[in-house]
């Protein structure tokens, strides 16, 4: 009997191992490799400014600064800005000390900042185009100049101002992180 049960064991082992291999033998695999190469965002920041070296209270100073999108798809785009104004040594190199950005109520630079067309996000602080940017177009100017606060006392005399302006773009069906 005890044969009968080992000789029913190695029957359905091998049965198995059969049936298996039979499997394994009418396999067949095949393997594609699709590769998709991606459009690519061409845009260009259209900015035009002249650095004054004798700013002075009341001077207007031109900045322009476009977004043209060059890609074959829409995009969207934001702008945010930051600013300092730092004290400058005998030397004329920066001191480190800061001023504020503020005089009374009003900036101490004033900025001319196209508010109709690009729409201020206070919570994120981005300003945000209104419209997507077709493929081929450009956004209006988001600023246009900027003056030099006439209400300025001396302590901005022997200063610099930096304004330093980061625009960001993406496809138009995207989410901003």
């Amino acid at each position: 009997m005890k044969n009968k049960k080992t000789l029913v064991a190695i029957i359905a082992l091998v049965l198995v191992a059969g049936i298996a291999g039979t499997f394994a033998y009418f396999q067949y695999t095949e393997k594609f490799d699709n590769d998709f190469h991606l459009a690519s965002q061409e845009i260009e920041f259209k900015e035009e400014f002249d650095s004054p070296d004798d700013w002075t209270p009341c001077t207007v100073t031109p900045k322009v600064l476009e977004v043209e999108n060059s890609s074959n798809f829409a995009i969207k785009t934001r702008v945010k800005y930051e600013e300092r104004w730092e004290k400058l040594g005998d030397d004329g190199r920066p001191t480190g000390e800061l001023l504020l950005n503020q005089i009374g109520n009003e900036d101490a630079a004033v900025k001319n900042i196209n508010t109709t067309d690009w729409t201020l996000n206070r919570t994120d602080g981005w300003y945000y185009y209104n419209a997507d940017i077709a493929a081929g177009g450009k956004s209006t100017q988001f600023i246009d100049k900027v003056t030099f606060n006439c209400n300025a006392t001396s302590e901005y005399s022997n200063a610099e101002y930096h304004l330093v302006l980061t625009v960001q773009t993406m496809q138009a069906d995207g989410t901003w992180q």
